[in-house]
C-alpha cells in the first residue's frame, strides 16, 4: 500500500499518469505476480478439493508472512524521493484502509470460505487496484479543499494591489531564472519568489498563504505545466504584469501530444498579460521566435545568437572559475562575471537582466549581483566528491540543457565521466532524443555510466554504432550504484557530469 501511494504522489496524484505508470511497469512486475500466484494457488486448490481447515491455516500464515516480508522490503528500500506524509496522503491512507477492509468483509459474506481463500493470491494486486478506487472516492473532497485554499490565496493577493507580479514559464530554465532574477531585483526591491519547485496551482497557493507579506514589492512566480490549460489558469490566478518565457522544447510530450501544443501553452502567459504588460522572450529559441503574439503588450527579446535582440551576450569565455561575457542592452555595454557555467546559464542571466532593466535596477547593482550569484542546486552546480570535480546537473534534464552541459564537460581537464539515465516524458520523441544525445556525448566523455537498462537502451545502442568503446560504457541499475562505480574509477583531477536523476516512478 505504501509503495502504491508513494508512486501516485510522484505522479502528482494524477490518475491518468498513474495508470500509465502501472501499464509501463507491468512488464517488469508480471514475473513477480506470476511467482506470487504460483506460490498460493496450489494451497488454494487444496482448500477447494477437500476439507482444508489445516491448509487454510497454513495459507493464512503464509499470507501474513508474505505481507511481513513485503513490509520489511519496503522499509529497507532507499527511495530516491521519499514519501511525504501530507494531509492528503493521510486522508488517502485512511480511505484506502477502509475500502480494503470493506472489500474483504463483503467478499467473506458473499463467497463460501473456500472460494474466498481461492481469491487470496490476488492480494498482490489489490493495493494498486484499490488505490485507483481511493483516488476516485477522494477526488471530490480534494477538489473542494483545493478550491478553498485557492480562494484564500486570491483574497491575500487582492490585499496587495501595488505588488509587481512576475510570471516565469518555459520547458526548462524556469527555476534558474527565478533564482537569478530574485538576486538581481533584491538589490533594489523587497522581493519574494515562490520557493523550491512550487510551480503549480497548489504550490503557488501554499507560497502565497504562508510566506507572502504586505511589505513585499515584487512576487516572482514560477509556473509549470504538463498538460493543456495549466498556464492559463495560473496566469488568471496570479495576474502577472510581466512574463518571462525561458525556452520551449520537447518536455511533457507524453501529456501535451505535440510540440505545437507545448508552444501555445507556454505562450498563454504572454496572452494573459494586461495591455500595459511586458513580455520577456528568449529569441535564441526558434519556437518562441516563430510564435505570432496577438496580445498588445511590450515585448523585450534576449539571446546570444540573434544580433537584433534587445539584450544580448557576446564574447563569452568559460573557465574553471565560471563564465565571463559582454552584455549589450539599450546601447549600453558592460562586462559581467559569474561562477555559473554553460550557454544556457548565460541565457538565464540575460532574461534576469532584461527584467531588472525594465524595472530600472541600476547597472552597477546588476553587475555586483551577478558576480555574487551562487550555484542553483542541481543545475550544473560545481561540487567536490573527494578529489573528483562534480558537475551536478541532476534536476530534470532536457535535451537542449544536456547538450550545453556536455560542452562544459568537454572543456574540463582530466578524465571525463558522464552519469545519466537519459530523458523522461518526451513521448514519441524519446527515442530520437536519446539517439541525438548519444551522438553528442561520444566526443565529450571518456567513460559513460548509464543508469537503468530499460530507459537507456537507445543511448547504449547508438554509442556502439558510433564506435564508442563498449568497455567504457557501464550500465548501472541505480544512481547510487553509478556514484559508487565513479568512486572506484575516477581519480584526482577528474571530472564527472551528473545529467538528470529520475524519480522512483520512472526508474525502471
Amino acid at each position: 500500500m505504501k509503495e502504491s501511494i508513494h508512486i501516485l504522489q510522484q505522479n502528482r496524484y494524477q490518475i491518468g499518469r498513474y495508470r500509465t505508470w502501472l501499464s509501463d511497469t507491468w512488464k517488469k512486475r508480471r514475473q513477480e505476480g506470476i511467482k506470487t500466484l504460483l506460490l498460493f494457488l496450489p494451497m488454494s486448490l487444496l482448500c477447494l478439493l477437500r476439507d482444508g481447515s489445516l491448509v487454510y491455516r497454513l495459507l493464512v500464515i503464509l499470507l501474513w508472512l508474505s505481507a511481513y516480508l513485503c513490509y520489511r522490503k519496503d522499509r529497507q528500500t532507499a527511495y530516491i524521493k521519499t514519501l511525504v506524509y501530507t494531509h492528503r496522503v493521510k486522508r488517502m491512507l485512511a480511505v484506502h484502509s477502509c475500502l480494503s477492509a470493506l472489500m474483504i468483509w463483503v467478499l467473506s459474506l458473499w463467497m463460501p470460505w473456500r472460494l474466498f481463500v481461492f481469491c487470496v493470491p490476488l492480494y498482490y494486486f489489490i493495493p494498486w487496484m484499490i488505490l485507483l478506487l481511493t483516488s476516485l472516492v477522494c477526488e471530490p473532497l480534494e477538489n473542494h479543499i483545493k478550491e478553498s485554499y485557492v480562494k484564500d490565496a486570491q483574497q491575500i493577493l487582492s490585499q496587495h494591489p501595488e505588488l509587481i507580479r512576475i510570471g516565469i514559464t518555459g520547458s526548462y530554465g524556469k527555476t534558474s531564472v527565478k533564482h537569478i532574477l530574485h538576486a538581481l531585483l533584491s538589490q533594489a526591491y523587497y522581493t519574494y519568489m515562490s520557493p523550491h519547485s512550487y510551480n503549480n496551482l497548489m504550490g503557488l497557493t501554499i507560497a502565497i498563504r504562508t510566506q507572502l507579506q504586505s511589505l513585499h514589492q515584487i512576487f516572482i512566480a514560477e509556473m509549470g505545466a504538463d498538460h493543456v490549460g495549466e498556464i492559463q489558469r495560473l496566469a488568471r490566478f496570479i495576474h502577472p504584469s510581466m512574463a518571462i518565457i525561458t525556452a520551449v522544447g520537447p518536455q511533457h510530450l507524453s501529456t501535451f501530444g505535440s510540440q505545437d501544443a507545448i508552444l501555445k501553452e507556454k505562450m498563454q502567459l504572454v496572452e494573459q498579460l494586461p495591455p500595459h504588460g511586458i513580455a520577456i522572450l528568449n529569441y535564441d529559441n526558434a519556437y518562441i521566435r516563430s510564435y505570432p503574439i496577438i496580445h498588445p503588450c511590450t515585448v523585450i527579446t534576449y539571446g546570444i545568437h540573434d544580433a537584433h535582440v534587445d539584450v544580448r551576450a557576446s564574447e563569452i569565455t568559460y573557465s574553471e572559475k565560471g563564465s565571463r561575457f559582454v552584455v549589450t542592452c539599450d546601447k549600453e555595454r558592460f562586462v559581467v562575471e559569474t561562477c555559473l557555467l554553460g550557454e544556457h546559464n548565460v541565457c538565464n542571466i540575460l532574461a534576469a537582466i532584461a527584467c531588472a532593466k525594465a524595472l530600472h535596477v541600476k547597472t552597477d547593482l546588476i553587475i555586483q549581483a551577478i558576480h555574487r550569484l551562487p550555484y542553483v542546486e542541481h543545475r550544473l552546480q560545481v561540487r567536490k566528491m573527494g578529489e573528483v570535480t562534480l558537475l551536478d546537473d541532476a534536476y530534470n534534464s532536457n535535451p537542449e540543457g544536456a547538450a550545453y552541459a556536455l560542452q562544459v564537460l568537454k572543456a574540463m581537464k582530466g578524465k571525463r565521466f558522464l552519469i545519466t539515465p537519459g530523458f523522461l516524458d518526451l513521448g514519441k520523441e524519446s527515442r530520437q532524443a536519446h539517439i541525438t544525445y548519444a551522438k553528442q556525448m561520444k566526443d565529450c566523455a571518456d567513460e559513460i555510466l548509464l543508469v537503468g537498462e530499460y530507459q537507456t537502451q537507445d543511448i547504449y545502442a547508438t554509442l556502439l554504432e558510433e564506435g564508442f568503446p563498449s568497455k567504457q560504457i557501464h550500465v548501472c541499475m541505480t544512481m547510487k550504484e553509478a556514484l559508487s562505480s565513479l568512486t572506484s574509477m575516477a581519480g584526482k583531477g577528474d571530472c564527472a557530469l551528473i545529467e538528470n536523476d529520475l524519480p522512483d516512478a520512472f526508474n525502471h
